[in-house]
């Protein structure tokens, strides 16, 4: 009886490995086709890329981070968020950099350059010049959700210091984000699922 009850218990757990093989065999296929067509579709339609398109995929972008901050289960599936996020990143950037390239020149690239090095010495001193970051986490949050309804809110109200602020603001969060991560990266606080939505 004993034997019988480990058997069917053998056999079940067997059926549900080989359907969550199947599960994520047909995932990775769909996956691969959908990068496949978006590459081809970048490859055809880059040069017509038009700025409208800059509003509707700022909202898809403001989507895919919530539904990601929001909702546990989203996090399974942070490979394809990932990859999700850096086409429409991409997308938003083409017509971001032309529109900056066009107006400011030298002094956009300038600029860029400082936010990447900004970006890298962030990172270096949390991964290795400070010990425990973890109570920035509840902080940082709570910033980040005002930081979004006042953007969302200064889409109605045109005040250039009202902007200037939630710039400033900005830029100090994903900075202290940056620190922030990159110090839960060194104390291993992150589980595999959650590694690509490291660059959310």
């Amino acid at each position: 009886m004993a034997e019988s009850t480990q058997h069917v218990n053998k056999q079940q757990k067997q059926s549900k490995t080989n359907l969550n093989h199947n599960r994520m065999h047909i995932v990775k296929y769909g996956y691969s086709l959908c990068i496949t067509g978006l590459f081809w579709y970048w490859l055809l339609f880059w040069t017509i890329l038009t700025m409208e398109w800059r509003k509707p995929l700022s909202f898809v972008l403001l989507a895919l981070v919530l539904i990601t901050v929001i909702f546990n289960r989203a996090r399974k599936y942070g490979i394809v968020i990932s990859h999700i996020y850096a086409i429409v990143v991409g997308l938003l950037s083409y017509a971001t950099f032309t529109a900056y390239l066009q107006n400011l020149g030298r002094k956009f690239s300038s600029k860029y350059h400082l936010a990447i090095s900004a970006f890298i010495v962030f990172g270096i001193i949390g991964y290795f010049l400070i010990g425990n970051a973890a109570s920035m986490g509840k902080y940082l949050f709570v910033t980040l959700v005002a930081l979004i309804i006042a953007s969302l809110i200064g889409m109605f109200i045109q005040n250039p210091i009202f902007h200037t602020i939630i710039t400033v603001v900005g830029l100090l969060l994903f900075l202290l984000y940056t620190l922030y991560d990159f110090n839960r990266m060194k104390r291993g606080q992150f589980s595999q699922e959650k590694w690509a939505l490291i660059y959310l």
